[in-house]
């Protein structure tokens, strides 16, 4: 006589819960939970705008979109917010290229005038001085690889002019003796590059305008002050 063979009971699965929207495991019945997207630090907005930066002088953006790319990293509060900003440009292993730090010679007028722009990178710290002379720094197309960037304006019997992006913020922290520092326009409440000014003033001028001012702005009552 025979035996007939009882099948085993398959094993049941282990219950692990239902998924949740980012993969994380819920309790069964409970609606899936999803995790918040990570917050951007200084240092990732600072990353983007550098891989921005070698992107402009490449060719492989035009001025224009680069400012509104570099607008765009500056107001991200999120990675998820950074993330598409560079996902068309080259990466190296989902990280950054290196791009060099930016050098600036120091900017220096005695007795000439001297005027610099186009689309150059601006470096975290500029010197410009003027003794005796005139200086016109037009940054209206410069490319910022940093949020923030210091420029010692100094001048001595002389005048130094700053054409400032737009959307700059600027915060003049220099001095003045028998000299005068003005920065026309209202308050930006972009989120343009934070445009630092330190230095001293004696016997001369600093004058900040904002790109699409009159040269004359600063003299009106309401384009006072910054």
């Amino acid at each position: 006589m025979s035996l007939a063979a009882v099948p085993a009971e398959p094993a049941k699965p282990a219950d692990t819960g239902t998924p949740g929207a980012s993969g994380t495991p819920g309790k069964p019945g409970e609606p899936a939970r999803s995790q918040p997207p990570l917050r951007a630090s200084d240092a990732d907005r600072d990353r983007i705008a550098a891989v921005l930066a070698d992107a402009v002088a490449t060719g492989r953006l035009e001025p224009a979109e680069h400012a509104e790319r570099l607008e765009a990293a500056y107001a991200a509060r999120t990675l998820v917010e950074l993330a598409p900003l560079t996902a068309d440009l080259p990466q190296d292993a989902g990280a950054a290229p290196e791009v060099p730090e930016p050098r600036s010679e120091p900017v220096v007028a005695t007795l000439s005038k001297i005027r610099r722009g186009g689309q150059c990178q601006v470096a975290p710290h500029t010197v410009v001085r003027s003794r005796f002379g005139a200086i016109i720094l037009d940054l209206r197309h410069a490319v910022f690889t940093r949020r923030e960037v210091v420029i010692e304006a100094g001048s001595f019997c002389g005048k130094i002019h700053v054409i400032v992006p737009a959307g700059a913020q600027v915060q003049d922290e220099g001095s003045a003796l028998m000299g005068k520092r003005a920065v026309s326009g209202r308050r930006s409440q972009g989120e343009g590059p934070v445009i630092r000014f330190t230095g001293r003033s004696v016997l001369g001028k600093l004058l900040v305008t904002r790109a699409g001012e009159a040269p004359w702005a600063h003299l009106l009552p309401w384009g006072l002050g910054d």
